[in-house]
């Protein structure tokens, strides 16, 4: 005879205030190459509906990732939690499954958009939420929470990919098999979103940040997209670099010329983007766009320029939930001009 097993969920908001890289703090550019001066980040612990010290489950945030420290009483009735059992997000991704630590804790490390994130953006913060889910495993007796404590039943989630793809030049049909390039060519990158309901919905490049590592808080590190979709590589330098038309909502196509880092040896270059996707219908704003520079002044991929004059300073705005991912793509090795 099977037993029961009932999932539940407590669910998670932490807010990123200032999170997003104003372009005074931006990139510093020569023409040898591009070095990105990063502000210091800030940090944020909240325990949930208890002091943090103390608390069952604590959120530490920075502007790029989360951390989820669960105490294995979690539900404070002798039975001990397995980290088996714990996942940030109702996909149950193995990625995002929690860890042993030290002194009866569990710890879940991830970026802010993965394991199944929605984002609200509002004029002084970033808020992501997302859920802890207790899984139990097979045999273990059924559990349940008070409402008062903040679970709910959870079911999985709609599987949802993103992909970042590097393509061939010019023509677009193939991924690329090489990753080797020389200073002045361009790199052909295409973002894609692939779900059940990809044709109802339109993907867009939050930010992408180069690295020399492939973790994309490493120093030294400069973002080309930011500010929520503005391409500000052009106004860096990199002339090449654009957006191009769509083919499909679903997927969003970007040249980008290649650089190196001044003043560093290192030659394998990593590129992470922050990816969402939104409604067909809900057309442009200001936190869901795609902004070339041309001709010294900034316009949209998909119209209504307007939508792109905060590149130069703050793009904010409330939004609904949005489906969003980070993807990435390296080690690219680059070398010196032929």
């Amino acid at each position: 005879m099977k037993l029961a097993m009932v999932a539940t969920a407590l669910l998670l908001t932490f807010s990123v205030a200032r999170a997003i890289r104003y372009l005074k703090e931006g990139p510093v550019v020569d023409a040898e190459g591009r070095q990105y001066k990063s502000p210091p980040l800030r940090v944020e612990e909240k325990g949930l509906g208890e002091p943090a010290t103390s608390a069952a489950v604590r959120v530490h945030c920075t502007d790029t990732s989360v951390m989820v420290v669960v105490k294995a009483n979690l539900f404070k009735t002798g039975r001990l939690s397995s980290p088996g059992e714990l996942f940030l997000g109702e996909a149950l991704d193995p990625r995002c499954q929690a860890a042993a630590a030290t002194n009866g804790e569990y710890v879940i490390m991830a970026e802010l958009q993965d394991c199944g994130s929605t984002l609200t953006a509002s004029k002084d913060s970033m808020i992501y939420s997302n859920k802890l889910v207790f899984s139990p495993t097979y045999g273990t007796p059924p559990v349940s929470r008070n409402a008062q404590q903040g679970l709910t039943s959870s079911a999985p989630t709609q599987h949802h990919t993103f992909a970042l793809q590097l393509m061939t030049a010019d023509d677009w049909l193939r991924e690329r098999a090489s990753k080797v390039f020389h200073l002045g060519e361009t790199l052909h990158l295409q973002a894609y979103y692939a779900a059940p309901d990809s044709g109802q919905r339109r993907v867009f490049i939050d930010s992408c940040v180069a690295t020399l590592s492939p973790d994309p808080g490493s120093v030294p590190r400069y973002y080309f997209i930011e500010n929520h979709g503005c391409l500000v590589d052009t106004k860096q330098g990199g002339l090449n670099s654009q957006f191009q038309l769509r083919r499909m909502d679903h997927a969003l196509r970007l040249k980008l010329e290649v650089f190196l880092f001044n003043g560093d040896s290192r030659n394998s270059i990593f590129i992470t983007c922050q990816l969402k996707a939104t409604s067909k219908t809900w057309g442009s704003g200001l936190i869901n766009k795609a902004c070339n520079y041309e001709r010294s002044r900034w316009k949209n991929l998909d119209g209504n320029d307007d939508v792109c004059q905060c590149c130069d300073g703050t793009c904010s705005q409330v939004s609904e939930s949005l489906t969003c991912g980070s993807v990435s793509v390296g080690p690219l090795t680059v070398y010196p001009r032929k």
